[in-house]
């Protein structure tokens, strides 16, 4: 992806007064935006929480006022290009480092930020970007490169946010303008079918395999921490296909347990069959127990490939999906041959097969399966039920930033969900935190912001305001700087403020469209 250094518009003298009324709209917007969040603070009882949102609307006034400038506009410009391509090629290389060292089953976090929020800001760095690069037709062929390294961070929000970001490009810049409402609805939904189709057939039903790391032992994703000793021996021997090798697995269980090592990816659907195979070989004939947490079944194992595969069980929503290895009893060992771990839905085993892109993470691969994907995942109602509950108590105030984690980790956790310290959705966030009051704050703040932006800067934003609305929808990152630096660097550039006697001009450098 090229960095861009030249300027991001072309500036004509105007004799109309729009910019100057566009900055005061913005200076108004921030004054007032201030004034009801420092209202809304205090009468929570946390004035902390002013501190931090007047903060950010002083970031977004100084990042409009600092735009007026053309060397600053120039730097902005190879600034926002160069975060880009910087925290793109460091998630691809953290997520390209996993799979070669087999660490399939951790989602790629950098320096021990969260996941979701490098998504967030690859999401929006990406298209903040592409709406202020002079060239932005040649800087999108970089989204291929964008999407894998969302991928390796496991976001669905942030891939849902690119797609959505990536279609509408399209629809901007293909279709004519008066043909755009409805061609581009259906060409929208056109594009986002296609990508879903080749993701799901292509990549998540390539194998039927839900464990995040099939057949690799060594791999992270499974967990050993109960047995007494657990030894895995890489390439140990052929196994039961013509140039399959087999690892050996020599265990012994803990005196009170017959576990021995397991990998869990995430509750049973209600009602769908599950079974567990696994191929297993010895040189001593032996005993092992192979569970898949809905049903198990005693392996008989001798000298001969052998695939142990569970009875089918149904899903009820609250056992895991865990294949596990036991001991023949408490205290056991064994010393086996194995290969080809397997856990799918269905009735029958199907034939083990890895056929997914191996640049791809198999753990990835399940957690964006698209058959698994609910509008509100159910790890999200409690959180969102949290918020609701604290609004109808607070609805004019809010409780504060203080007090918010405090209060949503207890009302999670006397609720029985997934124990969560904020809503994941930001209206219900915004709402929770700083009431109608300061919501209404933040609302005048971006109606003032894109009221000042031109006709334009409209279109070339589109993308980066849609993915920034489903990113809200889905969590909370907006706030974390990875992302909201880098779009309102790219708003405050397409403003109409830079000069009392200009405005930004519909026509782009030579060379653009």
């Amino acid at each position: 992806m090229q960095v861009p250094t030249a300027d991001v518009t072309e500036r004509r003298e105007t004799s109309g007064p729009e910019s100057g009324s566009g900055m005061r709209r913005v200076g108004v917007g921030a004054l007032l935006a201030a004034s009801l969040l420092t209202l809304s603070a205090f009468a929570a009882g946390d004035p902390g929480t002013a501190y931090w949102g007047v903060a950010y609307v002083l970031v977004v006034l100084v990042a409009v006022v600092l735009a007026r400038w053309k060397p600053v506009r120039r730097l902005i410009v190879f600034a926002l290009g160069a975060y880009a391509l910087a925290l793109t090629a460091a998630t691809l290389v953290a997520g390209s480092r996993a799979w070669l060292e087999t660490v399939e089953g951790v989602r790629v976090t950098l320096l021990g930020a969260n996941p979701n929020v490098i998504a967030a800001g690859l999401v929006t760095a990406f298209t903040a970007w592409v709406a202020v690069a002079p060239r932005r037709r040649w800087v999108w062929w970089g989204w291929p490169l964008v999407a894998l390294a969302v991928v390796y961070t496991g976001s669905r929000a942030g891939v849902g946010a690119l797609l959505v970001a990536g279609t509408l490009w399209v629809v901007l810049e293909v279709l004519p303008r008066r043909r755009r409402a409805l061609l581009g609805i259906v060409l929208f939904i056109a594009l986002v079918s296609a990508a879903a189709l080749v993701w799901q057939r292509g990549v998540v039903e390539a194998t039927p395999n839900l464990l995040a790391a099939p057949s690799d032992f060594t791999q992270v994703a499974w967990d050993a921490r109960h047995a007494e000793r657990f030894v895995v021996i890489d390439d140990a021997g052929p196994g039961p296909f013509e140039g399959a090798r087999a690892q050996r697995l020599v265990a012994t269980a803990a005196e009170d347990v017959s576990l021995v090592v397991y990998q869990s990816v995430g509750r049973s659907e209600v009602g769908v069959p599950y079974v567990a195979s696994l191929y297993l070989r010895a040189d001593v004939p032996q005993r092992v127990r192979l569970n898949s947490n809905l049903a198990s079944l005693v392996c008989e194992v001798d000298d001969v490939w052998r695939r142990c595969v569970t009875p089918a069980a149904y899903g009820n929503d609250r056992s895991m999906n865990q294949l596990k290895l036991h001991t023949a009893s408490r205290g056991g060992t064994f010393d086996v041959y194995a290969f080809g771990a397997q856990y799918e839905r269905g009735k029958e085993v199907s034939a083990f097969t890895d056929a997914r892109p191996r640049w791809i993470p198999q753990a990835m691969v399940r957690r964006l399966d698209l058959r698994r994907l609910d509008l509100v995942p159910a790890g999200r109602v409690g959180s969102l039920q949290a918020g609701w509950s604290i609004v109808r108590e607070r609805p004019w105030f809010g409780i504060g930033q203080a007090k918010a984690p405090d209060e949503f980790l207890e009302r999670t956790r006397a609720a029985g969900t997934e124990v969560l310290t904020y809503a994941h959705n930001l209206l219900v966030q915004i709402l929770a935190v700083h009431g109608v009051v300061g919501l209404a704050g933040w609302l005048v703040l971006v109606v003032a912001v894109l009221s000042a932006v031109s006709r334009e800067g409209r279109r070339r934003l589109a993308p980066l305001c849609f993915a920034a609305l489903v990113l809200a929808t889905w969590d909370v990152t907006f706030f974390a700087l990875t992302g909201f630096l880098p779009m309102t660097l790219a708003i405050a550039l397409w403003t109409r403020t830079n000069h009392e006697d200009s405005r930004l001009s519909a026509t782009m450098p030579s060379g653009t469209t």
